[in-house]
């Protein structure tokens, strides 16, 4: 697996379900359910499949934790998360 790319896939899907979320935990956990998984001959389809995975089991143990805590958690700043989109 690549890690670098599996980084990408994860900040990207954390991306889009804070953009579709009241950016509360339980909210960005829900949105992040939503996303499809890649399809069968989907490019870097461990990265993307390992990536959202580890999100989604991270949200779901931590849906009432406020949200910086639970990106600080991932070694993600809200602060970049917010600036990047």
């Amino acid at each position: 697996m690549d890690h670098l790319l599996y980084q990408k896939y994860r900040l990207q899907y954390l991306r889009e379900a804070y953009l579709n979320s009241d950016k509360s935990c339980s909210s960005i956990y829900r949105a992040l359910t939503e996303i499809a998984p890649p399809g069968r001959f989907s490019f870097h389809k461990e990265e993307k499949l390992r990536a959202l995975r580890d999100l989604r089991e991270a949200f779901e143990g931590h849906r009432h934790w406020p949200l910086d805590i639970a990106l600080s958690q991932l070694g993600i700043d809200l602060k970049d998360l917010a600036a990047s989109h």
